[in-house]
Parts: structure tokens; C-alpha cells; sequence
């Protein structure tokens, strides 16, 4: 009788072991459904909005540099002294199309015209020489031979034609004299600006002896490095309008200097894997080769597209949106970003979409929607 107490005592003392570890369980390990909370008033409180869809532009913001498409070697063509240099002719001063930069003395190269027009008078006169007693010589022959072919050697046509060659080389020469004496002031088809020069007047030149560097105005362009998925949202890129900022950034009271995408570099940056963007400027901006700029490329208009702040996006460039009271994770085609958030394609959103950080969200997530009234702030 003894033993049978003693069993049913230790078996009533594993019952009851059992029955706690099972209730400590239950109280350690949350249930599936225990953040699903039976008050309302207890659910997480998250802010949505819902916005319209619209035809809106793709706007791609980057920053860039100002640069030269190519310097200019100042080179003269003919050797002398400078005898005058022009005020603009110094470091950071600007010249128009055509200015006169140096004049270099012209007497030698007056007297080479002069000499060279005299060789052209006498060869003119030699060749009329010969042509004359060329047709004396003929007509001569035509009496003493009738109807016979005048021989060339009495018609003096090799002598003619040596004349006629002469000529022609004292023509050349003094065209060569007179392109010379052009070249003793040296100008530049364009307008533009001098990064250096050495020229002073007194100073000796030698012809092909490089004294000063120059670009020209309309040779600025801007380079813009460019991620792939940018670029693609901007195709075709070329011809697309921009604006470019020196020193303000991209704010909506700042006044850019219009530009446009005159190409795209052939190939990709080894280190980046960046292409650039090859902007022009729209008319001569007073800008330095060297300064960094804030860019705004105008791309394609996206007819249907939302415009979402970027407190909405989550990480891995997801959002969360509200279904039936309820998280979802969706996953947006972002077009570009820029001052004013994401543009994205539009999308079917439920009941709208969620602005800021919901801690400890999860898919399925019970919450309680708040619209929002301003988004960005």
C-alpha cells in the first residue's frame, strides 16, 4: 500500500512539473498572432500619403567640372621683334574674334613684297617680250614659207614658256611676301581668354616658338560623371536641355546657366565605371575651366509617375505601403532622384503609402494609418 502512494505521489510531482514547463513556455515564447493586438487603439500608428499620378519630367542631379575642350599654343609664323602687345594679351585677360594680340616689326617683310611685286613686273615684261618676237618670228616665216606650220623653236614657244613659268613663280613669291607681312600681326578667329603669355614688346620671336596658351569661349564644356541606371533613364541623352550651377547648388531660387548634352564618352571610367556626360554652354558664361558645378538634366517625360519623398524609402530602395489596414513591401521603378525625392512609376499603393521608419516592420504587419498632410517634412 506504501509503494502504491509513493508512485502515485512521484507521478502527481511530474504532472505538475510538466503542466509549469509547458506554462513557462507559453509566457517565453511569443505566438504567432500576439503582436496582432485585440485593441485598436494599440496598434503601431503610421503616417501615409497618396499621391496623384501626374506626367512629370525625369530630372537627373549630378555635380561635375568645368573644362577646355582645347588649349591654344600661341605660335608665331614669322620670326621679329614685337613692337606692340596687346592689353589683353596677359594672364586671365580676354580678346574678341580678330583682335590684333602682337604686331611684329614689318620692314623686313615690306621690302620682301616690294622686291617680290618688281620680280613679277620683270617677269611680265619678259614674258611680253617673248610673245612678241614670237609673232614677229612667225609671221616672218610665213612669208618666207607659205603655207607651211610655224616650227615652235621660231615661234619661240619654249622661250614663251619659260616666261610664262617665271611668272607664275614671281607671282608665287609675292603672294608668300605678302601672306608674311600678314602674319607679323597675329590674331585669333575667336573670342577667348589667356591663361599665359610671355610676350613683351623688344622681345625677339622665333617662327614656331610657342610664347602663350589661349582657348576659346565656346570651347568650355562641363563633364558630368553618370551611373549606368541614370544614364538609361535619360535616354536618348544627347541634345537633352541642362542647367548647370557655379557655386550655388541645385535650390529652387537658384538661377542655372542653360546647357544642353552635346555627346557621351565612348567608353566607361576603369576605376568608377561611370560614362561622362559632354555638356555645352548656351552662349559664353563667365566661368572658370577647373570649377565644380551642380548639373540638372532635363530628361524624358514619364506620363504616369508618382513623386515620393525620400522619407518614404526604405532600405534596398523598397517602400512600405498599407493594404487592409496591413503592411506590404513593394518595390518601385525609380526614374531618378532629386531635390524633390523619388520619381517612380506609378503603382498601385492600397490604402497609401508609408513616410518614415516603422520599427520592427515586417510583411503582414497590423498598423493603424494616419494620413499626412505634408510628406517631405
Amino acid at each position: 500500500m506504501a509503494g502504491v502512494l509513493q508512485i502515485a505521489g512521484i507521478s502527481a510531482f511530474v504532472l505538475v512539473l510538466i503542466f509549469v514547463a509547458l506554462t513557462m513556455r507559453d509566457v517565453s515564447s511569443p505566438s504567432p498572432v500576439a503582436d496582432e493586438y485585440s485593441d485598436e487603439g494599440e496598434l503601431p500608428i503610421v503616417g501615409i500619403f497618396a499621391p496623384e499620378p501626374m506626367a512629370r519630367d525625369v530630372i537627373v542631379e549630378a555635380t561635375g567640372t568645368i573644362n577646355v575642350r582645347n588649349y591654344i599654343e600661341l605660335i608665331p609664323e614669322v620670326s621679329g621683334r614685337i613692337v606692340m602687345v596687346s592689353r589683353a594679351l596677359r594672364a586671365g585677360g580676354s580678346f574678341a574674334a580678330g583682335e590684333v594680340l602682337i604686331g611684329i616689326d614689318e620692314s623686313d617683310f615690306r621690302l620682301a613684297l616690294d622686291q617680290a611685286n618688281a620680280e613679277v613686273v620683270g617677269a611680265a615684261s619678259n614674258l611680253l617680250l617673248q610673245q612678241t618676237e614670237g609673232e614677229v618670228a612667225s609671221r616672218n616665216y610665213a612669208l618666207l614659207h607659205p603655207g607651211e606650220p610655224v616650227p615652235a623653236l621660231v615661234a619661240r614657244e619654249p622661250q614663251i614658256g619659260q616666261a610664262q613659268a617665271q611668272l607664275m613663280s614671281a607671282e608665287a613669291r609675292a603672294s608668300a611676301a605678302k601672306l608674311d607681312l600678314s602674319r607679323t600681326q597675329m590674331t585669333m578667329p575667336f573670342a577667348g581668354k589667356v591663361t599665359s603669355s610671355v610676350a613683351e614688346v623688344g622681345q625677339m620671336l622665333s617662327r614656331g616658338q610657342s610664347f602663350g596658351r589661349v582657348f576659346a569661349l565656346d570651347s568650355l564644356e562641363v563633364t558630368v560623371p553618370l551611373g549606368q541606371d541614370e544614364l538609361q533613364n535619360l535616354l536618348p541623352v544627347e541634345g537633352r536641355e541642362a542647367f548647370v550651377y557655379v557655386g550655388r547648388g541645385v535650390t529652387k531660387d537658384a538661377i542655372g546657366y542653360s546647357a544642353m548634352v552635346e555627346r557621351v564618352a565612348a567608353e566607361l571610367d576603369e576605376r568608377t565605371r561611370f560614362s561622362k556626360l559632354y555638356l555645352r554652354f548656351k552662349g559664353n558664361p563667365n566661368v572658370s575651366p577647373g570649377t565644380f558645378i551642380d548639373v540638372k538634366v532635363i530628361g524624358p517625360t514619364v506620363n504616369e509617375s508618382f513623386e515620393i519623398p525620400e522619407a518614404a524609402e526604405q532600405g534596398g530602395g523598397s517602400i512600405w505601403i498599407v493594404i487592409g489596414n496591413k503592411l506590404a513591401s513593394v518595390s518601385p521603378v525609380i526614374r531618378s532622384r532629386s531635390m524633390n525625392g523619388l520619381l517612380v512609376d506609378a503603382f498601385d499603393y492600397g490604402q497609401g503609402i508609408v513616410v518614415g521608419v516603422v520599427p520592427s516592420a515586417y510583411m503582414g504587419m497590423r498598423v493603424r494609418a494616419v494620413t499626412v498632410e505634408s510628406p517631405d517634412e
